[in-house]
């Protein structure tokens, strides 16, 4: 029988040494939106031996333009991301270990998130998540790639933790391609064809990395694929970083705290307490129900009263919906759910 990597083992920098170093390689990749699930459909399909598959988000119709791995009945079902993606994943190949996670990545868990993989791909669209990633794999001495689109721009670059390598603060100390400035896919929009292309750089240096390639990326790669502009920057070690020369961490090793982050583009407010919490169902049902319409997920628990909309997760995580300012949304969540 045909081995089902034959063409990838037939390209020589790989090989079938280098397939075995990918069957044994573990990987995790924090969002499972447009990158991450194009990156995890890749990944999956070259051999990765695990992946861990990081979400806190359930599919929408608005995602099916670009995130490759999710159908309309996902969305009609509010599947969380990182359940419909393994599932997907599973689907094709059975070979690999998939593990799904339905979390929202912090100070409290990203220990036990990454601790234990050999890379972890960048798939978010947060910037404060990335900041402790950074903290987060400098001090776990963990290999990591930065990935972020909007409209028709992306950026990525591969940050290998070496001692003269510099970090995500060192590329942010001197912000001059705006990099900071915020641009979201609700703001800018975003083409479909541009997230394929980044997650398909991301994953091609994933492979490098993991097999130990000579040819690994050192710069920033910054593409605009509407006014066809491809560059590289150099980005040096700063002399003076907080995190990857002084060692001084702005949120890793911190305690969580309850987080308020608006959702993009979606007129909704996620609200995620601090530390561990595991919600009863059965009892917010009993709760909520003398206020509202309540619905019990397999996932989430829906509450509605005409006004207010709460998606409630077992995590204690609420996206409260027909609300953009962060105070309302977290004096609903104290109302209604009490956390």
């Amino acid at each position: 029988m045909e081995n089902r990597y034959s063409r990838q083992i037939a390209f020589p920098p790989i090989g079938p040494e280098g397939q075995e170093k990918l069957g044994n390689s573990r990987v995790a990749i924090i969002g499972l939106g447009a990158l991450g699930s194009s990156s995890a459909n890749m990944l999956a399909r070259a051999g990765i031996g695990f992946l861990r598959l990081i979400d806190r988000d359930y599919v929408e119709k608005s995602n099916l333009q670009r995130q490759v791995l999710y159908t309309e009945a996902d969305a009609a079902e509010d599947t969380p991301k990182a359940i419909a993606a393994a599932e997907k994943l599973a689907s094709f190949n059975s070979e690999i270990t998939i593990e799904p996670v339905i979390a929202d990545v912090n100070s409290g868990n990203i220990d036990s998130l990454i601790g234990d993989v050999d890379l972890i791909v960048d798939a978010t669209d947060n910037m404060e998540i990335r900041r402790l990633l950074n903290e987060a794999c400098h001090h776990l001495k963990k290999p990591w790639i930065y990935g972020g689109v909007a409209g028709s721009y992306g950026m990525t670059m591969n940050f290998t933790g070496g001692d003269d390598d510099p970090c995500l603060s060192c590329l942010f100390e001197d912000d001059s391609l705006g990099l900071a400035a915020g641009e979201t896919c609700a703001t800018a929009g975003i083409l479909n064809m541009l997230t394929n292309t980044m997650a398909s750089i991301q994953c091609v240096e994933a492979v490098k990395i993991l097999i130990g390639a000579d040819t690994v990326r050192r710069e920033l790669l910054y593409i605009d694929m509407w006014f066809n502009e491809v560059d590289t920057v150099e980005v040096s070690k700063s002399p003076d970083c907080p995190v990857c020369v002084r060692g001084e961490y702005s949120v890793y090793g911190k305690p969580p705290v309850t987080q308020a982050v608006s959702l993009c583009g979606r007129n909704s407010v996620q609200i995620a307490p601090a530390g561990q919490v595991s919600i009863d169902f059965e009892e917010y049902a009993e709760k909520l129900g003398k206020l509202g319409s309540v619905t019990i997920g397999k996932f989430t628990l829906d509450f509605d009263d005409g006004k207010i909309g709460i998606k409630l997760f077992k995590d204690g995580r609420a996206v409260i919906k027909n609300v953009n300012d962060e105070k309302k949304a977290r004096a609903i969540y104290s109302e209604y759910i009490g956390l």
